[in-house]
């Protein structure tokens, strides 16, 4: 496939602004955009943009120590190579602002609640999102942490926090020598960069830890409990929790498997009044955080914001060294978080090629020139709840004594208006985020007379992961990386590792706290569950699980390792150890089952990167390999004798190998009856006491094969008839015929094809269209080891509601530990966040969407540089 020249989409908006009238357009500003004439007038706004960086640059750095050298290759890849390792990170910063800045400034401005400067009238109400984020803690925890940093620094604990502040020179250097080369959101939204700082970048570590690990799960738990508390309990909300395990393999193999437990006795049961009201405080408090940007998308889309990372040993190898695969599932966007990276340091020998965040600088997953490791989201229980009885406006209770919040003052500035002043009330656990959300939430929502709620997670305080990074990318042997390990703290993450020397292994870690649950309330499961009553004391953190017993597995008996956040350990973990890691939070592990399968499958000396590379782009759904029989046999049970629309796909089901293959029908008609048969199921419940009693795809799998006569079955609306497994899959079949006729305006199934309404798209930063890469199509689902997944409760309720999928692997990269120049890479987007360059979306065009990756060219010395892959170079002449 050719290049595809981006100056299209800004000749578009020329053209398309021009023509409406050049006097007048000129002067006057357009909704959020400014007068056009900053824009379009030669010489200035978006002329002024380079689509490309110079072939050869030589500046001259007096502030370098010495000269630097950076090599983009032909996918725009910087390989930089300095003697000293603040260079290189002078170097990084420069080439991160030359391509990342605007993308960089927006990550800093929400974490520090500053979005509504700048954005105000282009998104009204953006200061409550501010105020939330605030309330948060991340602008006041990251500027702690950056003050930890430099107090370790200073007192000789470690020494590489010179190199955050010349990564800050080398951003501040571009933006001085450039200023009149902005991005062009700078010019539409009419506000100029601002200088940057180590707090900025801690800021968007603190930002990337909150998007992997902010949950209010807690909360809806609460609400699914008191609304089938009096007599359900044991038998509903029990059973919905209890079977979560339901054909889990959990990642650290050594701690036992889950068998299938017993299903409790299941009957429907009639709800009391006053614990339905009790339900609706805090699933009002779950709306109102639903509105805030975010989260209203992270809440309306099918699950993929999760990761996969294996590793096989040198056993299972052709080479007889491991082999490492990563790609961890975020929000695709143009640009793309990941931003590849080749940092040389002569003097040191650091040889590091992998995926940094622009604004951050170390790579986040990489590998050097001896060992490779990579991500996966843990899935820990973090962040608590706790609910208060106040006195007034400055006490509240708590463990049963007045206690006056502490508070901090903050003014968020409004574009065109006046700051608001905005005070943090906080309790000794948290801040008070019930003060905060669209709508507010008061003291009856609790059933109290006055009460608040305020909040406790670990990113409340400063971390270490800094640390971490650092080792994790100097280590030369399994030894050096576990102690660097020790400091990663935040978010937790599955940390998938292999080496030159033939290890492997795989370690689940966090700071996860150890909860007081003495004296809890007999409705409250425990373990973070659920919200604690703070004016009780329940639930304060009294620790947490020492790094030595949180659970590892090093060089398994079964020569691989896999994480695709599933369960993290199985039931002896708690039984010898005596924590709870993760009583919910994680996956229902069709990937891991997958990827598994496919590991398990493969002999000794079998397994090369084309293996890998085929396992990363797999589409085999195994939770249509688990239904489909499911509904094929209760097919049978109903019509003894078929329609001919019935068989029809009955036979298209029958010779289906449950690949979400985007130009198959099959993929569309499972799609189709999963979401409606979850519907059959639980949708009455849900409606009629006004909870979201959804579970896990694996709990429906479990009550399908386990407890066929379930009461989840029956429609609780249709009394006295009582509807079994049989009358819900027919159900969901006749609704999905109805709705994908009139959706593909066609009654033949072969037309359906699921890439007509399964594809994806990577938008622009600020969602205006303006460097907007898509639609296309997409094979694949939520539940393949190629994640993608439209949303079913925007989707399958109305044909004007299809959004094309925004989530996915974020990056996939393969590291062969034979021979690291054989590693390779890719994103779905593009390294330069210019919207003319040919490297805005090439990798995604070009190689992701073709299942393909690229070279790495992972030399540590700048003159083995393959001529043929340079495609511009910078020299920093140092000072010398």
């Amino acid at each position: 496939m050719g290049k595809i020249d981006k100056k299209i989409l800004i000749n578009v908006i020329i053209v398309g602004v021009v023509t409406a009238g050049i006097v007048t357009a000129f002067s006057i500003p357009l909704g959020v955009i400014p007068a056009l004439g900053n824009i379009l007038f030669p010489g200035k706004g978006i002329w002024k943009i380079p689509g490309e960086v110079p072939e050869y640059e030589e500046l001259e750095v007096f502030n370098l120590e010495n000269d630097v050298t950076v090599i983009r290759d032909n996918w725009g890849v910087p390989h930089i190579y300095a003697k000293s390792e603040a260079d290189l990170a002078f170097a990084l910063g420069y080439v991160h602002a030359q391509d990342r800045f605007f993308q960089m400034d927006m990550g800093r401005r929400e974490v520090q609640g500053r979005l509504a400067e700048v954005l105000a009238d282009f998104a009204p109400g953006v200061e409550e999102y501010d105020k939330f984020n605030l309330a948060l803690g991340m602008k006041y925890w990251s500027e702690k942490t950056a003050e930890y940093a430099m107090e370790l620094q200073d007192n000789g604990t470690i020494d590489f926090m010179d190199d955050w502040v010349k990564y800050a020179d080398g951003v501040n250097y571009y933006l001085n020598t450039h200023k009149n080369e902005k991005p062009l959101e700078y010019y539409l939204l009419g506000f100029n960069p601002e200088p940057w700082d180590i707090v900025d970048s801690f800021s968007y570590t603190a930002f990337m830890s909150s998007m992997l690990i902010l949950q209010f799960s807690d909360l809806s738990r609460y609400s699914e409990y008191m609304a089938f508390e009096a007599a359900g309990y044991e038998e509903w909300y029990a059973e919905k929790y209890n079977n979560i395990h339901y054909g889990q393999r959990p990642i650290v193999p050594e701690y036992g498997d889950y068998s299938s437990p017993p299903v409790p006795p299941s009957t429907p049961v009639e709800v009391p009044e006053e614990n339905f009201e009790l339900a609706l405080g805090f699933t009002e408090f779950l709306n109102a955080i639903g509105d805030l940007p975010y989260q209203k998308d992270l809440l309306t889309r099918e699950f993929t914001h999760g990761s996969n990372n294996w590793v096989v040993d040198g056993t299972k190898t052709t080479t007889g060294k491991p082999i490492l695969a990563n790609d961890m599932h975020l929000a695709w966007n143009s640009p793309g978080i990941w931003y590849e990276a080749h940092l040389v340091c002569e003097n040191t020998g650091l040889n590091t090629y992998g995926f940094t965040v622009a604004g951050v600088p170390i790579p986040i997953v990489a590998h050097n020139a001896h060992i490779a490791w990579g991500f996966t989201n843990a899935g820990m229980d973090v962040m608590d709840f706790y609910f208060y009885d106040t006195i007034n406006d400055t006490h509240y209770v708590y463990d049963g004594t007045p206690t006056a919040f502490t508070t901090i003052d903050y003014e968020v500035k409004i574009k065109g208006k006046e700051p608001e002043q905005f005070t943090l009330r906080e309790t000794v656990h948290g801040p008070v985020v019930s003060d905060l959300t669209y709508g507010g939430f008061s003291a009856e929502d609790f059933g109290l007379e006055n009460g608040v709620l305020a909040t406790q997670w670990t990113l409340y305080n400063v971390t270490n992961t800094f640390r971490a990074l650092y080792g994790f990318n100097h280590a030369t042997n399994l030894a050096e990386f576990d102690e660097a390990s020790k400091f990663f703290d935040v978010p937790g993450q599955n940390i998938v590792y292999a080496d030159v020397d033939g290890n492997i292994q795989i370690r689940p870690t966090a700071r996860v706290p150890i909860r007081d649950d003495t004296g809890i309330d007999p409705w409250n499961t425990g373990n973070g569950t659920m919200p604690y009553n703070g004016s009780a004391g329940q639930g304060d953190w009294i620790g947490f699980v020492p790094f030595e017993d949180l659970p590892v597995s090093t060089n398994p008996s079964q020569n691989y390792l896999v994480s695709a956040n599933q369960v993290s350990v199985g039931p002896d973990y708690a039984v010898t150890k005596g924590y709870h890691l993760q009583p919910y939070g994680y996956a229902d592990g069709y990937r891991a089952r997958r990827i598994n399968e496919a590991l398990e499958a493969k002999g000794p000396g079998t397994i090369d990167i084309d293996f890998m590379k085929d396992l990363h782009f797999d589409v085999v759904d195994t939770s249509a390999a688990a239904f489909t029989p499911v509904i094929l046999a209760e097919l049978d049970n109903a019509y003894p004798s078929k329609s001919t629309e019935i068989q029809e796909i009955y036979d298209i089901l029958d010779g289906w190998d449950y690949e979400m293959d985007k130009d198959e029908v099959a993929p569309t008609i499972f799609r189709a009856w999963r979401d409606y048969m979850y519907q059959a199921t639980y949708g009455d419940e849900s409606s009629e006491y006004g909870i979201s009693a959804y579970p896990d795809l694996n709990l429906l799998e479990y009550i399908v094969y386990e407890n066929a006569t379930s009461h989840w079955f029956d429609d609780v609306t249709t009394t006295p008839k009582v509807e079994n497994l049989t009358d819900c899959v027919v159900k969901a079949v006749d609704y999905a015929l109805d709705y994908l006729t009139d959706v593909y305006d066609s009654a033949d199934p072969t037309t359906w094809r699921w890439g007509e309404i399964h594809k994806g798209a990577a938008p622009d930063l600020l969602g205006i269209g303006v460097g907007y890469v898509g639609p296309f199509e997409l094979s694949g689902s939520g539940y393949t080891v190629t994640p993608s997944g439209i949303s079913m409760r925007t989707y399958y309720t109305s044909t004007s509601d299809f959004r094309p999928s925004t989530h996915g692997a974020s990056q996939r990269y393969i590291v062969d530990l034979s021979n690291m120049n054989n590693s390779i890479s890719v994103i779905p987007s593009g390294q330069r966040a210019i919207q003319s360059s040919r490297h805005y979306s090439d990798q995604l065009i070009e190689l992701f969407l073709q299942g393909l990756y690229h070279e790495q060219w992972f030399t540590n010395i700048p003159s083995n540089f393959p001529t043929t892959a340079v495609e511009s170079e910078i020299y920093f002449v140092g000072g010398h």
